[in-house]
């Protein structure tokens, strides 16, 4: 796990470097680890995942699968800062951070496709206190 902010995240890609799977699995892995698919709230946060050169691309918490078209964060929030990705083209329903891109930071896919992903779990500050 690794802490940014207020936050914690698990990305599959640095602890075994052949884990990849589909959005389901990862997502299901997350909730296993108490957490959940990463919900990317910030430009600095997107950075921070740009800066982790070693995860090129990785599954995160937004799909359109339960409504095409409508993106949603897997806390069911709506995506409110589209950057021309997602675009919802096909079954391309679930969406991937890619760390060098010339059309943005997020791609869709198809939720089939095998890739790393990135786990968040919020951190109570009360709980493990910022030092």
């Amino acid at each position: 796990w690794m802490r940014f902010e207020r936050s914690c995240y698990y990305i599959s890609s640095f602890y075994i470097s052949t884990v990849k799977n589909t959005w389901d699995y990862a997502r299901q892995d997350c909730l296993n680890r108490g957490a959940d698919l990463v919900i990317i709230n910030s430009k600095e946060e997107q950075t921070f995942f740009n800066e982790l050169y070693s995860v090129p691309e990785a599954w995160i918490g937004l799909t359109d699968s339960l409504t095409e078209k409508t993106w949603k964060w897997v806390d069911s929030t709506p995506l409110t800062t589209p950057s021309g990705q997602p675009n919802g083209v096909g079954v391309e329903n679930c969406v991937l951070t890619h760390s060098s891109s010339d059309q943005g930071p997020w791609h869709d896919y198809p939720c089939s496709y095998n890739r790393s992903w990135i786990c968040e779990i919020f951190v109570n500050p009360k709980t493990f206190p910022l030092v």
